[in-house]
């Protein structure tokens, strides 16, 4: 157990990167599928800048170069113009009389023939070449054709015999290939690699290709051989990451070449699928069937044809568990939404009676405000008047004092008069009316001096309430004119016309005259003068 958890420790981390950048090679593999039309694109402009030439007068071994160079444009393309091109060619060759260039021909229509399952055509064509008349360098593409013939017979043998049948061709062309191929290249290696895996001898065949696969340019024809055959051996040796990592690489590769015959793709497709990642086995079964139809790759769609049902059906599953999924969702969604709604209402509701609560607060919070207001004016008033009585009754006190004295010294001296028999200057005494007049006198004196002490800026608050032009102005700071003492007893709350006549010794209608001049100059309305006049010294 310990020697387990170490391993699973140890490796841990490096099993976990590995998955991470298959992932990665995921995502970028699906995004190259949905951006197939633009590499589409890009292979056509350059199929159609090989046509542009062929338009061009030639000369026929010119002419047969350029359908050559076509040909293997298209033949991992479209078999069927592939095939045609390769007829071309055919014709071409015949006329330049070059038997080389008429069995190179001819082995392009073989192989096209036997991508498409026509063996029998293949082997007939195959069987018109003399080996002898072939120029070395074209053995590799003859002994080529037959393996993968007997390579595609091997694969589709219904029985074990006819498998082993097969398989004897098989090893016979792969040893001949590799007796004549150059060791320093890749078709070399990759023959070396697949006797390998034959023998079991896998860590052998990632030695040799690992190396190459560094060298291979990215995207390349030759990285996408490379990358399919290491994922054949890690295949063989159980290693289901790898091989999903380097059937996405082959995968991308071919998909940005714009290969529409391949094998990695399918394969990567089952595998997926195999690990219940259905819905991308779907995505790339049916993108692989999609581009081997276009390409007419006939046994290729037999092929994918064998997994794609199994996929689909499995997909189908998948969307329709989904879509149930999803009903359930949106059936509780529906119940949900519906009691959202009903809370909704009941909370709105609330929030009425809640607004409704809140404006009657506010309503009687406004009330009690206004109540605060006036208890507040009201206790101003009160301090005011208390202040007012607190100093007209000491100013009382001592008027009345002081005529209480004046009337004791009167008596005194009618008295002494009266007693000295002077009856004359005691009825001169009193009969004299400038000593009232004087004491009323100096009792406004008195008033003045008393009310503004109380209310210093009565004067200027009071002018500020005429026009400009009709502002009083008194004799002296200390002393007021008859129209302000009038609206100095309003201020005092004396509001009775008649009361402030007999105060200030007037009669009522000349009360009435002097408040008529005085709300004839007004700056102000006649009210707001009533309330601004109650308000002067607060």
């Amino acid at each position: 157990m310990k020697i387990i958890i170490n391993f699973v420790i140890l490796f841990l981390p490096v099993i976990s990167n590995s998955q991470r950048l298959t992932d990665s090679l995921l995502i970028v593999l699906d995004k190259a599928i949905n951006e197939r039309p633009i590499y589409k694109e890009i292979k056509n402009r350059e199929m159609d800048s090989i046509n542009n030439v062929l338009h061009q007068n030639l000369d026929k071994k010119k002419e047969y170069s350029l359908y050559n160079q076509l040909f293997d444009a298209y033949k991992h393309y479209n078999l069927d113009s592939a095939l045609w091109i390769a007829k071309k060619e055919m014709a071409i060759s015949r006329e330049t009389k070059e038997l080389q260039l008429v069995y190179a021909s001819k082995m392009n229509v073989a192989e096209m023939l036997g991508k498409m399952g026509m063996y029998k055509e293949t082997f007939d064509i195959m069987g018109q070449i003399n080996k002898k008349d072939l120029a070395i360098n074209q053995w590799g593409y003859y002994y080529h054709i037959y393996h993968s013939i007997y390579s595609l017979l091997y694969q589709n043998a219904l029985s074990q015999e006819e498998k082993n049948y097969y398989k004897t061709f098989l090893f016979q062309y792969k040893d001949s290939l590799i007796q004549i191929l150059n060791p320093q290249l890749p078709s070399y290696k990759f023959l070396v690699c697949n006797k390998l895996i034959d023998l079991g001898k896998y860590n052998q065949a990632l030695n040799l290709l690992h190396p190459i696969y560094i060298e291979s340019k990215e995207n390349s024809a030759e990285a996408s051989a490379i990358a399919y055959n290491l994922a054949e051996v890690y295949e063989k040796k159980g290693d289901s990451e790898n091989q999903k990592k380097y059937l996405a690489i082959a995968s991308l590769s071919d998909i940005k070449r714009a290969v529409k015959s391949y094998i990695a793709l399918r394969k990567l497709a089952v595998l997926l699928y195999r690990e219940g990642n259905v819905e991308r086995a779907y995505t790339y079964i049916k993108c692989a069937m999609e581009d081997a139809t276009f390409a007419k790759a006939r046994f290729r769609m037999i092929e994918i044809s064998e997994a794609l049902p199994i996929i689909v059906a499995s997909y189908n599953k998948e969307i329709k568990e989904e879509k149930d999924t999803l009903a359930k969702y949106l059936i509780l969604i529906s119940l949900l939404s519906l009691i959202l709604i009903e809370s909704i209402f009941i909370i709105y509701k609330q929030l009425q009676k809640n607004t409704k609560a809140e404006r009657l607060v506010k309503f009687e919070n406004e009330e009690l405000t206004k109540i605060n207001e006036e208890l507040k004016n009201l206790n101003i008033t009160l301090s005011d008047s208390d202040r007012v009585k607190e100093t007209y009754i000491g100013y009382v006190f001592d008027l009345c004092s002081s005529y209480i004295n004046k009337l004791e010294v009167f008596r005194v001296e009618t008295h002494k008069q009266l007693k000295s028999k002077q009856i004359n200057e005691a009825i001169k005494a009193t009969s004299n009316t400038g000593l009232v007049t004087h004491e009323l006198k100096e009792f406004f004196l008195n008033f003045d001096a008393v009310f503004l002490q109380l209310y210093p800026n009565f004067i200027d608050e009071f002018n500020s309430l005429l026009r400009k032009e009709e502002r009083i102005t008194s004799k002296t700071e200390d002393i007021l004119t008859p129209e302000l003492r009038i609206f100095a007893l309003s201020r005092l709350g004396i509001s009775d016309s008649s009361k402030i006549a007999n105060f200030l010794h007037f009669s009522p209608q000349t009360v009435y005259n002097y408040k008529l001049k005085i709300k004839n100059k007004l700056s102000v309305t006649k009210e707001e003068f009533s309330n601004k006049i109650k308000r002067i010294g607060r």
